[in-house]
């Protein structure tokens, strides 16, 4: 049932109490971090970022109490306590004449003990701006509120999305999906994207902005590629939706095609209990099975909505960004059964839309 958050539940305070279930972690405007409790549709905190949120971009420690986001225009990365609202960790990566942004590239080591982002340097002289090479930065967790890299490393420019396995390396999306090691900056690619070897596709056209894989363990991005009928690429054979992931378990890697480009779809999550379904969300939800390709069901939304996430039992799906409302609908009939409000009424624009198990 539909419940809509008031001006009471603003007040809500201290330490967040231990129950089974998920929580939802978003920011919105104009500076808040927001937790919910999903099951019961209900605001648990209100944390005040003092700055602007945007991109809004969260990734969590790995025991899920700290949220990490990118703030300031690109530029901050701060760490919010999610049960005190606290915050534990601010790296401002800007100075006078260089300004840092990280275009929403971050993750967190799975022993939570190091942050990593992108940065893209731009010297600010008199006369113009001076592009710098773009940085791997590596922060200790612990560093505080006057955060600055232990380490930094060459790193690939266009680079967006991030993520870390079990074996310490970070994958980073950019023109390809590239593996580093942290500790000496060492790059492989690890999914050729741009550069792939399929002579019959146009290179793929990916999108690789919301840490939505955490459910399933996953680095996860789609693409899209005009396919041709044989390699002189004369003839269109189809316009297809494809899928790219990391297992951040095993570190095993796939691509492959999954349905023809009907829709856009701007992020996509799969849920360990049904890996084979994939459900992706714009203008429309749409669910598909990627080893049939087979589109199950698909529906409309009221509006746009930039990012998905599922629920830790895989039955209820959550719509978020765009607008103040996160859209909650069933996994099986794409019914929608209930929705939260965002307090301030702000959007969430961009931000991400986390899913945290608790219990």
């Amino acid at each position: 049932m539909k419940k809509i958050l008031t001006a009471a539940a603003l007040g809500l305070a201290g330490s967040l109490p231990a129950f089974a279930g998920d929580l939802l972690v978003t920011a919105a405007r104009p500076s808040n971090l927001y937790v919910f409790d999903a099951e019961n549709r209900e605001l648990k905190k209100d944390c005040d970022l003092g700055a602007n949120m945007l991109p809004g971009v969260i990734v969590m420690s790995p025991d899920n109490n700290i949220a990490y986001i990118l703030t300031n225009n690109w530029q901050d990365v701060i760490g919010v306590n999610i049960a005190t609202c606290e915050t534990v960790f601010h790296a401002a990566q800007s100075s006078i004449d260089i300004i840092r942004r990280s275009l929403a590239s971050l993750t967190v080591s799975k022993d939570g003990t190091q942050l990593y982002t992108v940065r893209n340097p731009t010297r600010i002289h008199q006369d113009r701006y001076e592009v710098l090479p773009s940085e791997f930065a590596v922060y200790d967790t612990s560093a505080g509120l006057n955060a600055e890299p232990v380490a930094t490393h060459p790193a690939p420019r266009r680079s967006t999305l991030m993520a870390t396995d079990a074996n310490g390396d970070v994958y980073i999306a950019g023109r390809d999906i590239f593996r580093v090691d942290p500790a000496t900056g060492a790059t492989e690619t690890a999914i050729a994207n741009a550069n792939w070897d399929r002579p019959t596709y146009s290179p793929p056209d990916v999108l690789a902005f919301w840490p939505t894989g955490s459910q399933n363990d996953e680095m996860l991005l789609m693409y899209t590629a005009a396919k041709f009928t044989d390699e002189k690429q004369e003839e269109l054979a189809d316009f297809v939706w494809g899928y790219q992931s990391v297992d951040l378990t095993t570190g095993e890697t796939k691509i492959a095609d999954f349905a023809s480009f009907e829709v856009l779809m701007f992020s996509a999550a799969r849920t360990p209990h049904a890996p084979e379904h994939l459900f992706g969300v714009y203008t429309q939800l749409s669910k598909h099975n990627l080893e049939t390709q087979e589109l199950i069901k698909r529906v409309d939304l009221p509006h746009t909505y930039y990012v998905i996430n599922v629920s830790s039992d895989g039955k209820e799906l959550y719509v978020g960004g765009t607008n103040d409302d996160i859209g909650i609908y069933d996994s099986e009939t794409l019914e929608r059964v209930g929705e939260i409000r965002i307090p301030s009424g702000g959007d969430m624009s961009l931000s991400t839309l986390h899913v945290v198990p608790q219990g």
